[in-house]
């Protein structure tokens, strides 16, 4: 045997591909430094310090907008007929009578998009106020953002409607999206009532005499049983109702107590005989109950919301509200009384018709009151003021006479 260092060394030469790749394999890794890691760009951190805020995105053709949430006051998916309605509208620039400015969003932009059958009507406006009511095609999704400015760059792939986009927003992820602002200004004035239907209505009273008379209800502040006013002890009186009622004026508060209201006076006209002035009707004529003889000044009239289905009813309520002296605005969706009732003083509802609505009631924080109307007797449902018996025109108009609720 050879010790190990008397060995002959092994022939040097060229080493094979397979004994390189074997002792390659032999050897232990070398540790391999880590890539350093960039700081965070001044861009990436303020938009990680940025605010979130919510927006509501759509698509439009093949563009993504959005509105910001805060802009919404009220949404509703609208498709059918009642889409087309609107569309229609649209045309007209106007939301019906409601001089609400009524906006169609592709048209206004500029894109020829096709319409569809389906879509949503978005309440736009601030400060608790509507301004102007949006169609959008499709549905809206609510979603958190991070909003910058918008690139000069991307004002040209929208061409004409550039003008409406106010920014950029960066969804979660990663996508980014148009914010549109639209250029509201102060809503158009609703159209007045026609002079010859406005302000015609008239209630039948006895007060002390054997003819019926006639008071003017835009004149009328309130109308209170008697028994009712603080301060007032009633005794009985042979060959008088037990029922009297105070007719309170506008302006100076002046008031006259009634034996009976009879009922609705039929359309007439108003006819000056001395220093005295009738009711002249088909039926008679009816000398006007008035303080001091006079004519009362007429209390400001009320905004008033007809909720009910398209028809021959709704139209006499409507006419009836309206020759009362107020102003009358027609609706047959029943989401009307919810999404509309911060514009209008007094909403009158068809319980009967929507029967989802007369078991649940309205829940609703506007300071508007709600009237139901029912052909049979029906405890007030929850949001609503007061019922009352569909057709009773003399109980319907003390119904809007009385003193909204504290």
């Amino acid at each position: 045997m050879f010790p190990v260092d008397s060995l002959p060394a092994a022939p040097r030469g060229p080493v094979s591909r397979e004994a390189a790749r074997i002792a390659a394999s032999l050897r232990a890794p070398s540790p391999r430094p880590e890539p350093a890691r960039a700081e965070p760009s001044r861009i990436e951190r303020t938009r990680a310090a940025a605010p979130r805020v919510d927006i509501l995105a759509f698509a439009l053709g093949k563009l993504r907008l959005a509105f910001a949430a805060a802009q919404v006051m009220d949404s509703m998916t609208v498709s059918g007929a009642r889409w087309a309605r609107l569309l229609a509208m649209a045309d007209t620039g106007t939301l019906a009578a409601s001089g609400l400015p009524l906006i169609e969003l592709a048209a206004r932009m500029g894109l020829a998009t096709p319409r569809g059958t389906t879509g949503t009507l978005l309440l736009i406006g601030s400060g608790g106020k509507v301004r102007a009511a949006v169609l959008v095609e499709g549905e809206l999704q609510r979603q958190e953002a991070v909003v910058e400015a918008l690139p000069p760059s991307w004002r040209e792939r929208f061409g004409p409607g550039a003008h409406m986009l106010d920014g950029v927003a960066l969804l979660s992820d990663g996508a980014r999206v148009a914010m549109v602002d639209l250029p509201l200004g102060v809503a158009m004035k609703r159209p007045a009532a026609p002079a010859s239907e406005a302000d015609t209505a008239h209630l039948l009273v006895r007060a002390g005499r054997t003819q019926m008379e006639a008071v003017r209800v835009a004149s009328l502040q309130s109308v209170t049983a008697l028994e009712k006013v603080p301060g007032i002890a009633l005794l009985p009186t042979p060959g008088r109702p037990a029922r009297r009622m105070l007719l309170a004026f506008g302006g100076e508060g002046e008031a006259v107590v009634v034996d009976e209201i009879v009922g609705l006076a039929p359309q007439g006209r108003i006819e000056r005989v001395g220093g005295l002035r009738f009711l002249a009707t088909a039926t008679g004529r009816y000398r006007l109950l008035e303080p001091a003889g006079t004519q009362a000044p007429r209390p400001a009239p009320s905004r008033v919301l007809v909720t009910a289905p398209e028809g021959e009813a709704r139209s006499a309520l409507r006419d009836l509200v309206r020759a009362m002296g107020h102003e009358v605005r027609l609706a047959d969706d029943p989401r009307a009384a919810r999404l509309m009732g911060g514009r209008f003083d007094i909403i009158l509802f068809d319980l009967d018709a929507y029967g989802d609505v007369r078991e649940a009631g309205i829940a609703a924080s506007d300071p508007g009151r709600r009237i139901g109307l029912a052909a049979g007797a029906l405890p007030a449902p929850p949001g609503f003021d007061a019922v009352v018996k569909a057709g009773d025109e003399v109980a319907l108009v003390l119904a809007l006479l009385a003193p909204a609720p504290r």
